[in-house]
């Protein structure tokens, strides 16, 4: 498995204002990865949220098929509702894992404050940078 440096590789957006509400409002989010050959995978994740103006943090609790496509493949996306307004939002990034400090040690504490569950115990932070907000075939422009 590699990490690639958002800035290095990819150009992240900042994610509009009304969209980091609708992300954190969700209690379950559809992660979509694919392999090397293309082969999808579609997960829920539980414990996704904003991290800041351009990233998405997601916590690898269960992750195998997710992390075996990530490490062949970084590209990812995922869907959010709008409940108000009654459209969904298509997020499309790049992924790199954190298995050790900083952000990693963050996730601990964070999906350790929701659940009292030792089964539940994240093996890596996931810092999934937005590149592109799809509404139906609309790209969503940066505020």
């Amino acid at each position: 498995m590699y990490i690639l440096s958002f800035s290095s590789y990819y150009s992240v957006m900042i994610i509009p204002e009304h969209i980091r509400g609708v992300i954190d409002g969700m209690d379950l989010h559809v992660l979509a990865t694919a392999s090397r050959e293309g082969v999808p995978n579609v997960v829920y994740v539980r414990f996704l949220r904003v991290y800041d103006d351009e990233r998405i943090l997601i916590a690898d609790n269960k992750f195998f098929k997710t992390a075996s496509n990530l490490g062949e493949n970084p590209r990812a996306s995922f869907v959010v509702l709008d409940k108000k307004k009654g459209v969904s939002y298509q997020v499309k990034g790049t992924v790199e894992f954190h298995r050790s400090a900083g952000v990693f040690e963050e996730t601990v504490e964070w999906v350790e404050s929701l659940v009292d569950d030792p089964s539940i115990t994240p093996k890596a932070a996931v810092l999934f940078g937005v590149e592109e907000i799809y509404c139906g075939a609309d790209k969503i422009p940066e505020e």
